[in-house]
C-alpha cells in the first residue's frame, strides 16, 4: 500500500495542475491551499483555506475553509507566517 503524504495545518501547499479551487474567482493567484486542520491518514476530503503563495486567503473565501480532495494537494510551497 502506498504511503500517504502528510498534510499539515500551517503549511502552504500548491494545488496540482488542473485542480484549482472551483470556489475562487482568481485561480491564477489563489492556487494554493492551507489545511484548516492536519489531515489524518484516512482523510479523503479536508477543509482548506484557498490562498496565494504567501498564505494570504482569497478575499472571497476568507470567511470559512472549503473542501479540498487530498489528491488535489501537491508539494509544500511554504509556511504560513504567524504574527
Amino acid at each position: 500500500m502506498k504511503a500517504k503524504q502528510a498534510i499539515l495545518a500551517g503549511l502552504v501547499y500548491r494545488l496540482k495542475r488542473g485542480c484549482s479551487s472551483p470556489y475562487t474567482r482568481n485561480s491564477r493567484r489563489y492556487c494554493f491551499a492551507v489545511p484548516a486542520d492536519d489531515f489524518q491518514p484516512e482523510t479523503v476530503i479536508g477543509d482548506c483555506w484557498i490562498t496565494d503563495q504567501d498564505g494570504n486567503p482569497d478575499p472571497g473565501l476568507s470567511c470559512s475553509p472549503v473542501p479540498v480532495c487530498r489528491d488535489s494537494i501537491g508539494c509544500v510551497a511554504g509556511r504560513v507566517a504567524h504574527e
